[in-house]
């Protein structure tokens, strides 16, 4: 983390179009990690996957700029995370020919959502002004990585309306790994009759609380997830 800036977002929806939702980590080459999420009430998942990138590029110009850390001020690379290949392929890729070409896509139709690509060109045009590469990353979705599943799970709240409490701190404390390769496996947490348990499948999960009074239980998909309810019952 030392040598970049590290951005992942994600995007949700409901309906499609619909009420959506929109998370993002950002992690500082001083190593200060911050996470963002916003809602929008009629929209789509790509919409929402485009605003979180874009979202991503401004905090990123905000914090390259005004940190009093002298890394974050002279280290010039953005490695972008997400796991939309629409989204990377577009900004790494197409955009700027879309752009060229009127914002026609190469068989002459229209490029969707061109409002977001324009601000995700422009993005991409003032941080390369100042200096900074992109470096993007497609990862899969819904595979256990744990950026992308906190980035899913703050996306998915915003959408619905729920409340989700925001890290910002030290990436010492970020319970979250940063690293593509780490792979959180799901897991289903009860708590019944004063006792926590942590299952590996909902059919375990379900043994344990069907039938049991007061009982809860949850799947959660990341640490933060994991500790996030904890908290919620009390256990934190």
């Amino acid at each position: 983390m030392e040598s970049e800036y590290l951005l992942v977002s994600d995007g949700a929806c409901s309906q499609n179009p619909g009420p959506g939702g929109w998370g993002l980590i950002v992690a500082t080459p001083s190593g200060q990690v911050c996470e963002w999420g916003g809602a929008e009430a009629g929209t789509t998942n790509n919409r929402m996957e485009l605003f979180g990138v874009y979202r991503g590029m401004q905090e990123v110009y905000k914090l390259s700029t005004s940190s009093s850390h002298p890394t974050d001020r002279t280290i010039k690379k953005i490695h972008v995370i997400s796991d939309s290949k629409y989204v990377l392929d577009g900004a790494s890729r197409y955009s700027i020919q879309w752009m060229k070409n009127g914002w026609k896509t190469a068989s002459g139709g229209e490029v969707k959502n061109q409002d977001l690509w324009e601000k995700v060109v422009k993005g991409q045009e003032v941080l390369r002004g100042l200096g900074f590469q992109f470096q993007y990353e497609l990862v899969k979705g819904h595979s256990g990585n744990e950026a992308n599943e906190r980035v899913d799970q703050i996306a998915v709240k915003f959408c619905r309306g729920e409340k989700i409490e925001l890290y910002q701190g030290s990436l010492d404390q970020y319970p979250i790994s940063l690293d593509t390769s780490s792979v959180f496996t799901a897991m289903y947490l009860s708590f019944v009759d004063g006792k926590l348990l942590r299952h590996k499948t909902w059919d375990e999960c379900k043994k344990a609380t069907e039938g049991k009074k007061g009982a809860r239980y949850k799947k959660v998909k990341n640490p933060l997830e994991e500790r996030e309810t904890l908290k919620a019952w009390g256990l934190g």
